[in-house]
């Protein structure tokens, strides 16, 4: 009694699901019906399972059965009566025929006839283990109730006519025909849906796959290789918005040239096609490129034809474009557009995803107010830097930079001003610096710079430079200089202490000789 009084009622998501477990659906087949993720439905089971008090499947069907939940249909206690059918020919025609009438309850294929042996439903009558003839005159018996004419020949229809009995009825010419089309039809529908449920099958499992992914080029690969396959598309690309700069920034593509690449930004114009697929909310389809007004000179280049694309969104916010392109003009099917309509919501709520992953880790190795490397990154690096230039036998140089009277300039400017030149400072040491240096802050109103494959003379040039872009720089309140050590590996030491310690008493060296300066040695 009290366990009865435990008990709760399932949803009606619920109760479905155990009327898809007691037809004997599997685990994976419902979360594609119910387009949500294995782990999803392992919960909904194990909340039923905790709301009627069972331990087992099996007594959550026998509570739905028990509450008219789930209506089992009793069998019949009169055995159904079989229809006896023949089919002549076995073409195209007679093979979806059997196709469509194989397992049937109300129907016996007691034969099939063709003087082929090769024909295409000989094959699957073998298979099914129905009785082949080459002759259509054996089929022609008083206990096959209806012949079914495939053969479209007039005079094989007549003679079946002339020879059958009165018992037999025979169906040909059009009847046969539209029988024939109705088979293809169902049979082309069940591919269809073959098809359908195996594409969101293939869907679901780049979702668990992107789960494991924290890179927005991994990411964005696997993306587009899943959408040039769906669409049966050879190229594609995934593109994410910048909010900042209002352009998109090219994450990955597929099936293009290696120009399409250099040109990794692109803007969107106001009457463009980028901005009428940015600002819509289901996908485009052009399957004529050149016929469209205004389309993205970067596709044009490429020689695509067709276009399936479609702005990625979450919440109304949009985060990217995904293109899937082909080289020639093509078609494309409803089922295919719903799909990739599908996809792009995976792909939306995965580039949110990673975006947030690499954006915590950015965090995680910048300084919050420059922007740029802390302290720990820049050990990180200077230890990769040393092994590398160990083991390929390089140079490589470091800077100590640091804020001449800075402690001054706060105390009379205040710190509020004073966090405006180290902001201004840091982006001068970015416009300075190489695609390859590491540029970052050591701390208080010291900057550090690792530039790899810098030997002393250019080292020596390239500080020379930064002191002289800051000293001519406009601050707001007052001029601003600052000093720096330089220490270059193998030449001055060979350890990344040593190193440190080097540049660190070369500092010191150029604050004690004035300031406004590099000291090298």
């Amino acid at each position: 009694m009290g366990e009865e009084l435990n008990k709760q009622e399932p949803d009606n998501t619920q109760i479905e699901i155990i009327r898809w477990l007691h037809e004997g659906k599997s685990e994976n087949e419902i979360s594609i019906l119910l387009h949500k993720s294995k782990v999803a439905v392992n919960y909904e089971i194990e909340s039923i399972l905790k709301k009627l008090n069972t331990k087992t499947i099996e007594g959550a069907i026998e509570w739905a059965v028990n509450n008219k939940k789930i209506i089992i249909e009793e069998e019949s206690s009169e055995p159904e009566v079989k229809h006896r059918i023949g089919i002549v020919g076995c073409g195209s025609g007679g093979s979806s025929i059997i196709e469509m009438l194989k397992g049937n309850s109300i129907v016996d294929i007691v034969g099939v006839a063709d003087i082929d042996p090769g024909a295409q439903g000989i094959s699957l009558a073998r298979r099914l283990k129905i009785p082949i003839f080459t002759r259509y005159n054996d089929l022609v018996r008083d206990d096959v109730e209806l012949i079914i004419d495939v053969t479209g020949n007039p005079d094989v229809f007549n003679e079946i006519k002339k020879i059958k009995s009165e018992k037999t009825e025979v169906m040909g010419g059009v009847s046969a025909n539209l029988m024939w089309k109705l088979a293809e039809e169902r049979r082309k529908r069940y591919e269809d849906k073959e098809k359908m449920l195996k594409e969101h099958e293939n869907l679901y499992h780049l979702g668990l796959i992107i789960e494991n992914i924290d890179s927005m080029k991994d990411a964005g690969f696997a993306i587009i290789d899943y959408a040039t396959k769906l669409t049966n598309m050879p190229a594609g690309c995934i593109v994410i918005f910048d909010e900042k700069n209002e352009d998109l920034i090219l994450v990955a593509s597929k099936g293009f040239s290696e120009n399409l690449r250099k040109k990794d930004r692109w803007k969107i114009t106001k009457d463009g096609m980028l901005n009428k697929i940015f600002n819509q909310s289901y996908p485009m389809f052009v399957n004529d490129l050149d016929k469209y007004e205004k389309p993205p000179s970067f596709l044009l280049e490429e020689g695509v034809q067709s276009v399936l694309a479609s702005s990625l969104s979450i919440e109304g916010r949009i985060v990217g474009i995904i293109f899937a392109c082909d080289f020639k003009k093509k078609r494309t099917r409803v089922e295919d557009v719903s799909l990739f309509s599908l996809l792009t919501v995976y792909a939306a709520l995965a580039i949110e995803r990673v975006k947030a992953i690499e954006e915590m880790r950015r965090l995680s190795i910048v300084d919050g107010l420059t922007g740029l490397y802390n302290h720990r990154y820049l050990m990180e690096e200077l230890n990769k830097e040393l092994q590398r230039a160990e083991r390929y036998m390089l140079n490589f140089s470091i800077f100590m930079i640091d804020v001449d009277n800075f402690k001054s300039y706060n105390d009379e400017f205040g710190h509020l001003e004073g966090n405006k030149v180290l902001k201004d400072i840091a982006d001068i040491l970015l416009k300075s610096s190489r695609a390859s240096d590491i540029v970052g802050r050591f701390g208080g109103e010291e900057f550090f710079i690792i530039s790899p494959e810098l030997n002393k003379d250019e080292a020596i040039k390239y500080a020379n430079r930064i002191i002289s872009s800051i000293e001519s720089h406009n601050f707001i309140n007052r001029k601003i200089t600052v000093s720096c050590g330089l220490a270059v590996f193998p030449d001055d030491e060979k350890t990344m202490v040593s190193l440190i310690e080097k540049a660190d008493q070369r500092l010191y060296e150029a604050k004690s000789q004035g300031k406004n300066r590099v000291c090298f040695v």
